[in-house]
């Protein structure tokens, strides 16, 4: 069998908090038993392997970057019981150094335990909204010993020598840091029977988007392999609420600093990935991330990385179904190839979550009633346009019994159209079709939902019954899981958030820039970078036809 591999990397605090409930959302979906249907392919993600004690092992094809003093519990080996999996250690070259270990929290104790059962976990109420304080407090599965990779230079909440400059991440890359994590790359690589490209998650508003780019600049020259990136900005920050002039102005310059870097990003990413999206769950994305974006029968606390993570995990989760089913052909290079038409490799993002209609009604009178767009953009500063677009959609946990009534209940549902289709995957391209005007969608279709197990935070209507559908009944079950819709879509409309970006960052003057011209920035770099930002805008102006 053709595996088609992908690795991921994630560099920065905030897409590990997306990490870390990305890789809950697969391991807690693994069936050990073999009675459950598995619809994804697994082993696209995860890598077979051995300790040194020849115990299998099986663990996701992973590198992360973080900060010193980030980790918490989690050690830098990985988490398992044997600390050096499959991994060779000159111990000639250790220094071993004592520091207090930090204790774990009942959730951690709990799955470490062979003890407590997994009923018990779930029915446990472990006050995560409150305990989580790094992305380690809720991670659920444990790593490969070369997963994890700290950025000694700086440490984690530090304000005096912060990572916050993208050039300050390039001369991280530029260090020892750089040769190491290019060579577990490497090794990566090398265990692969037919590596199909890598997947790309990384904070782009602080020094971690420099680290990033230049690691993917390695990926486009060393290998001939997709890189599907997704810059990341953060739900919220400590800032983001000044009481006094003096941090208002800290804060002023703080945006400042982050735009220049999300700008850098765009341009970089530009030149050297095959399709990237960018993703925040706030409105804007900069200079605040702005007003949340609101998710029928949702209920989250942007402040709080734990909830908002959640949600972009759920959606680059569902959005991977498409090179990762079974059932589906498509691979990482196809999905680049179908959405980058024109030299636009940017996209945007959405999501509905949860994809929600009455238990008692059927698809097809949703989708005639409906009069709202099915789905919300994740993607900062940009209104997916309904016309003229390019989109992937992908659809997960609609049974096929809430399609349509049958023909003696069917009564006015025989008089639609869509009362023809035999699936959900046909009702939803005649949807899309009858909907967006001379567009081209292609749309995939999951059977199982998205499995919304501890730790995923509980920030869901009560009104929703187990399985994610409105319940009018008080007596229901709590959610575990929910029917879902993401997409990428492509078009003109792009033009208004890169314009909106040059145009802001343009009106930054580069004298001002002093911690970048400190890590090396030039101002004739600066404003070249800035013309390639304008020029990648125009290849989403003209018009086209498909």
């Amino acid at each position: 069998m053709d595996t088609r591999e992908i690795l991921t990397l994630q560099f920065g605090h905030y897409s590990n908090f997306i990490g870390a409930h990305f890789w809950n959302l697969q391991e807690l979906s693994f069936d050990y038993t073999g009675t459950v249907k598995t619809e994804v392919n697994h082993d696209i993600l995860y890598r077979e392997g051995q300790t040194s004690n020849r115990e299998v092992t099986y663990t996701p094809r992973l590198l992360l970057a973080d900060l010193k003093g980030s980790l918490k519990t989690l050690p830098e080996t990985g988490g398992l019981s044997n600390d050096l999996e499959d991994c060779e250690v000159p111990w000639d070259t250790v220094e071993k150094i004592e520091q207090p270990a930090a204790d774990k929290n009942e959730y951690l104790k709990h799955i470490d335990s062979d003890e407590v059962p997994s009923t018990a976990i779930e029915q446990n109420n472990y006050n995560f909204d409150q305990n989580v304080k790094t992305w380690t407090d809720y991670l659920y599965p444990r790593f490969h010993s070369r997963t994890v990779n700290i950025v000694k230079e700086y440490q984690y909440g530090n304000e005096t020598e912060c990572f916050d400059i993208y050039n300050k991440g390039t001369n991280v890359w530029k260090s020892d840091f750089g040769d190491t994590f290019s060579d577990s790359i490497r090794k990566y690589v090398e265990e692969c029977d037919s590596i199909q490209g890598f997947q790309v998650n990384f904070d782009c508003t602080d020094g971690f988007s420099g680290l990033a780019l230049a690691c993917i600049e390695h990926l486009s020259d060393e290998y001939t392999k997709s890189i599907l990136a997704y810059p990341i900005i953060a739900s919220h920050y400590p800032d983001n609420d000044p009481k006094t002039q003096e941090e208002r102005d800290e804060s002023n310059l703080k945006d400042s600093l982050r735009l220049v870097n999300l700008a850098l990003s765009v341009q970089e990413l530009s030149e050297h990935v095959s399709f990237f999206v960018p993703l925040c769950t706030g409105e804007t994305g900069w200079r605040k991330p702005g007003r949340p974006r609101v998710f029928e029968h949702v209920n989250y606390n942007p402040e709080l990385y734990y909830h908002s993570s959640a949600l972009l995990a759920s959606a680059i989760d569902t959005l991977s179904q498409k090179y990762r089913h079974k059932s589906n052909f498509y691979t990482l290079s196809d999905i680049c190839g179908d959405m980058t038409g024109y030299g636009r490799k940017m996209a945007a993002a959405s999501m509905q979550i949860p994809l929600t209609f009455k238990d008692t009604q059927y698809l097809i009178e949703y989708l005639n009633e409906t009069t709202k767009p099915l789905y919300s953009s994740i993607t900062p500063s940009c209104k997916i346009a309904p016309d003229k677009i390019f989109q992937l959609i992908t659809i997960r946990g609609i049974p096929e019994s809430y399609l349509k009534a049958p023909p003696k209940q069917a009564k006015e549902q025989m008089n639609l159209p869509a009362y023809r289709c035999n699936s959900v995957k046909e009702m939803f391209e005649l949807y899309f079709q009858a909907n967006n005007f001379l567009s081209a969608t292609n749309v995939t279709v999951c059977d199982k939902p998205l499995e919304l197990k501890t730790p995923f935070p509980k920030i869901f209507s009560e009104n929703l019954n187990e399985y994610g559908f409105v319940s009018s009944d008080a007596t229901q079950e709590k959610i575990k899981s929910c029917p879902i819709i993401a997409g990428y879509h492509n078009g003109n409309f792009l033009t208004n958030m890169l314009e909106k970006l040059h145009r802001e960052v343009s009106r930054i003057q580069f004298t001002k820039l002093h911690k970048f011209r400190e890590e090396g920035l030039e101002a004739e770099d600066y404003k070249e970078k800035l013309n390639k930002l304008a020029e990648f805008k125009d290849n989403y102006e003209d018009d086209f036809e498909l």
